[in-house]
């Protein structure tokens, strides 16, 4: 477990692997929760963003779909670049999904699985709402592909949310060479209960269709919608909030700081640091990059 001004960050076995993450995106803007995603650049000194732009052809997104989105993600991570400092390593799958050198490990990892008797475990990853599509299939056999891919690259560590357990799962049982580490929890707004979300999937509201922030959103939105938050999604907040404020030489509260806040008092304090030290230093920077 690592810390930031005695703030809890994501469970990892080594902070000195070579580590990567993968990130999508979506229609709709770019979730306050790539934040902390970003925020690891402080934390690790060889971390990598794997931009997962290949995968949303794979879904069926139309091409110039993609390439808007992936703008609107770019431009979200110069911003934050700007703001706190810290540029972070940056590949894209479309550089290397189509190589010869990749379509061959996936033949071979498509025939790996069979020969162990995993076709289960990959029919099990794959989401119900994508069942229906005709390259589902693939989807999960990519994603374990793009790992083995990096492996061979010298990447040892890889970090996600935790609905990515169910893949990494599978990789150790192929033995792969990986270690697996897991973001903090990520949630949506209100909600009486703390609904977990994919942190970069904008249409990602959890099973009571809850709200998300969006960087570029303006303080009275924001407000608004932390307002409606419960106290374990207020804590949250609270803590990537306060990792950025830390990063920023600006107010922060400990972990056990937040701990022992509750109701009222954890709104206001909600509010105040995501505001000071996340939304007002982004506004005019991301308004230059989109």
């Amino acid at each position: 477990m690592l810390t930031v001004g005695g703030l809890l960050v994501p469970h990892l076995e080594d902070s000195n692997k070579k580590s990567f993450l993968g990130i999508g995106f979506g229609a709709g803007g770019v979730p306050i929760d790539i934040v902390p995603i970003y925020q690891l650049t402080a934390l690790l000194p060889d971390f990598t963003l794997l931009i997962v732009d290949e995968f949303l052809g794979i879904n069926g997104v139309d091409e110039s779909v993609v390439h808007r989105e992936r703008g609107q993600l770019v431009a979200t991570l110069n911003a934050l670049e700007k703001v706190y400092g810290m540029p972070v390593k940056r590949e894209y799958c479309s550089e290397f999904m189509g190589t010869d050198e990749y379509v061959e490990l996936f033949s071979q990892l498509n025939s790996e699985i069979r020969r162990e008797g995993l076709e289960g475990a990959i029919e099990f990853a794959i989401p119900m709402s994508k069942r229906n599509v005709a390259s589902a299939c693939e989807y999960p056999v990519h994603e374990l592909a793009c790992v083995k891919y990096l492996s061979a690259r010298g990447f040892t560590q890889k970090i996600g949310p935790s609905k990515e357990i169910v893949y990494d799962r599978i990789m150790s049982l192929l033995g792969f060479q990986m270690s697996f580490g897991y973001l903090l929890e990520a949630y949506a707004l209100g909600t009486k209960s703390a609904d977990v979300v994919v942190h970069y999937v904008p249409r990602s509201r959890g099973p009571n269709n809850g709200q998300r922030i969006f960087l570029g959103e303006d303080v009275e939105k924001v407000t608004a919608k932390l307002q409606q938050g419960c106290d374990e999604v207020l804590r949250y907040f609270c803590k990537i909030a306060s990792v950025s404020g830390r990063l920023l030489g600006k107010d922060y509260l400990a972990e056990e700081e937040i701990a022992g806040l509750y109701a009222k008092k954890l709104k206001r304090e909600a509010v105040r640091l995501v505001v000071q030290n996340i939304v007002e230093p982004c506004e005019g920077v991301q308004d230059e990059n989109c």
